[in-house]
């Protein structure tokens, strides 16, 4: 039972798109009268954002609401541990210059396909009637490996198992990994496999990111079960890089790394 408890953060969102079906109003409306994007809208009513206090500001009155969801957000959201696509994520991978990413069960947010993306969210602790903006959302946010500005480098060190585990089916997971492969190509994607039977993975617990922004500071995402943690404790980053480090060393190298996915995209196909 304990594990179903609606957060405050879900709380806001669900209020949010109550008040605002209660007034018999679209998204586009509501955006239009905030001139904001539909988007935006639909990143407060799926709790993968929230609203700024400049928002809250006009949007209360215009959705019929009072000043408590304002202090539900200051005295309880605050205190929450926010999910992947928070705004502060979002902002450290627009700024970042390099991401290190690991991953020991699925392949990363940034490299998936539409079907392997809703798969993985399906399954997951989510509204079901919010898996197409999730899954938009998650989408959205691979621009940046493509922009034309800059775009980050991104380095992402995968246990060889996520090649082999089952998400969304066999097509999905042949798709997927022609996918990766594809996009290991890119001259600002790496990704290299750790092989199951490398000691390092023996020290494998669970996956995180590590973003360097354009002004040299160090931020990682730390993922689990239940939640996210944006890290900022330049101790607490630094061990993650190591253990990053230490991961890579056992990969093999990028041109091998591609190749095995290619062959076991072709397992899949068969």
């Amino acid at each position: 039972m304990g594990g179903n408890r609606m957060t405050a953060r879900v709380f806001v969102a669900k209020e949010l798109r109550r008040a605002r079906e209660a007034k018999g109003l679209t998204r586009a409306a509501v955006a239009k009268s905030l001139y904001v994007s539909d988007s935006l809208i639909a990143g407060w009513e799926t709790h993968r954002m929230l609203p700024r206090p400049e928002h809250l500001e006009r949007l209360l009155p215009i959705l019929g609401l009072g000043d408590i969801l304002v202090r539900v957000i200051d005295e309880l959201v605050a205190g929450e541990v926010p999910p992947e696509w928070l705004d502060k994520w979002l902002t450290v991978e627009r700024r970042a210059t390099s991401l290190l990413s690991f991953e020991s069960t699925v392949v990363p947010g940034l490299l998936q396909n539409e079907d392997y993306a809703r798969a993985v969210l399906r399954a997951g602790p989510y509204d079901i009637a919010d898996l197409d903006d999730m899954v938009a959302a998650r989408l959205d946010r691979q621009k940046i490996l493509s922009r034309e500005d800059s775009p980050p480098v991104l380095v992402a060190v995968l246990a060889e198992s996520v090649l082999g585990q089952t998400v969304g089916g066999a097509k999905v997971m042949a798709d997927q990994l022609v996918h990766l492969a594809a996009l290991a190509e890119r001259e600002n994607v790496i990704v290299q496999i750790v092989p199951s039977s490398a000691e390092a993975c023996a020290g494998f617990t669970g996956p995180f990111v590590v973003a360097t922004l354009d002004d040299g500071a160090e931020l990682a995402y730390v993922d689990s079960q239940l939640n996210g943690e944006v890290v900022g404790r330049p101790h607490d980053v630094a061990v993650l890089r190591r253990m990053f480090e230490v991961f890579r060393a056992d990969a093999f190298p990028r041109r091998q790394s591609i190749e095995l996915i290619r062959r076991k995209s072709e397992q899949w196909m068969t």
